[in-house]
């Protein structure tokens, strides 16, 4: 007799794991999704009848788990390679950082603070033990071996946009780890890192994903949020959701920690301080732009915006990435922003958020033309970004819930 499995959650994480659970003979899943699709972060949409993400993504090439899914999955042909490029808006001004030549122009460094900048970055690519970067915050450490003017032009801006109000208590050890991702991510020789990107964008990679479990027997639940998880005499869990009340013998939950202690919350008398590590990590929510423009804005894939008080954080052309072809040679471009839940972004009218957006893009950028504009499309996510602050690793919760039978 089959084993049955509610995978609670139809985010990359949910599906993926849907996928290897229904590889196995003996166990039959059920997916429950709260949201309108699957996918989460990784979820698509049609931009100019062609696919493109909601949120922008790319693989690196030292993405070790996901490139050996991608394999074992035969879709190594549809992931190509690009070359990145980088520039800093600062001050008004847009700067090339894709070289230390570029580096060492940058103007709104004094020359030894330029000098500075690079030895700090080359000296986080020697470092082998993030352990001791998990006890200072990342802004401690630039400040002390980056330096007061290379922080406040650089790094805290970026920190800021990232992580908003938590800009200041974030830990050296994610920033370390984006650092060294971006560094291993270029070929032996390479001054510039190398992105990958799925033909189609990544739906492909969901759709494969979903297909293949959905052939091996899977269901899968969207509009379907779950109210309760309660375990039963038998030994097994009921789940009830909108489109589905049914026994399982386990349950996997792929939510935000937050979520997870809303569901679980008849166990917390059990386990009090397993909910004080749920309750413990929190998040930001994104809002995301995503629009085509008939003419070129910028010849540079990713932008880091510089100046103070910006109105976002990201700002990127997926097709000097990735080529215009498919677009009929317009160009696409992202602005996106992370925001605690109760900023304007993620409850404004659709059309007041694109407005704001499009009049700071054209203050940023004078020659862009809102009126160029061929498509556009506007996403909320929540619970986007979780907060990697000092003792982190001793918040994640256990895999075993309270709740017998009820993995996370």
């Amino acid at each position: 007799m089959k084993k049955s499995v509610a995978v609670i959650g139809g985010g990359f994480t949910g599906i993926s794991a849907a996928y290897h659970l229904s590889k196995q003979d003996d166990v039959e899943v059920t997916v429950l999704e709260a949201g309108a699709e699957l996918g989460g972060l990784a979820a698509g949409f049609e931009l100019m009848g062609q696919p493109a993400e909601k949120a922008y993504h790319f693989l690196y090439k030292t993405d070790e788990y996901m490139l050996a899914l991608v394999d074992e999955l035969g879709l190594n042909d549809k992931l190509n390679y690009h070359e990145s490029s980088l520039s800093t808006y600062y001050d008004g001004v847009l700067y090339p950082m894709m070289t230390p030549l570029d580096l060492l122009k940058f103007s709104p460094l004094k020359p030894w603070n330029r000098i500075r900048a690079g030895v700090s970055v080359l000296y986080l690519q020697q470092v082998r033990s993030w352990e001791k970067l998990t006890k200072i915050t990342a802004l401690e450490w630039l400040r002390k071996w980056a330096g007061q003017e290379v922080t406040d032009v650089i790094w805290e801006p970026l920190l800021r946009g990232k992580f908003d109000r938590y800009y200041d208590k974030v830990t050296m050890a994610w920033l370390w780890g984006r650092v060294k991702q971006r560094v291993e991510s270029r070929d032996r020789g390479d001054t510039t890192e190398k992105l990958g990107y799925f033909d189609g964008g990544f739906a492909t990679l969901v759709d494969e994903l979903v297909g293949r479990a959905s052939s091996a027997g899977a269901s899968f639940f969207t509009s379907s949020p779950v109210s309760s998880i309660d375990k039963l005499d038998s030994g097994r869990v009921r789940v009830t959701s909108s489109a589905v009340t049914a026994d399982f013998d386990a349950v996997l939950m792929t939510t935000p920690s937050t979520v997870a202690a809303r569901l679980l919350e008849p166990y917390r008398g059990s386990d009090p301080a397993y909910f004080d590590k749920l309750e413990a990590v929190e998040y930001l929510d994104a809002a995301v732009m995503v629009f085509v423009s008939e003419k070129e804005i910028s010849p540079y894939y990713w932008h880091n915006i510089n100046s103070k008080d910006a109105p976002f954080v990201v700002f990127l052309s997926l097709t000097a990435l990735t080529g215009t072809e498919k677009f009929d040679g317009k160009h696409v471009y992202y602005i996106g922003d992370y925001v605690p839940a109760e900023h304007w972004y993620m409850s404004a009218d659709e059309d007041e958020l694109k407005a704001h957006w499009y009049g700071q893009l054209r203050t940023m950028f004078p020659d862009f033309d809102p009126e160029l504009v061929a498509d556009d499309g506007l996403f909320r996510l929540r619970n986007a970004q979780h907060i990697v602050d000092i003792g982190f690793e001793a918040k994640i919760p256990d895999h075993q819930t309270p709740c017998p039978g009820v993995l996370l």
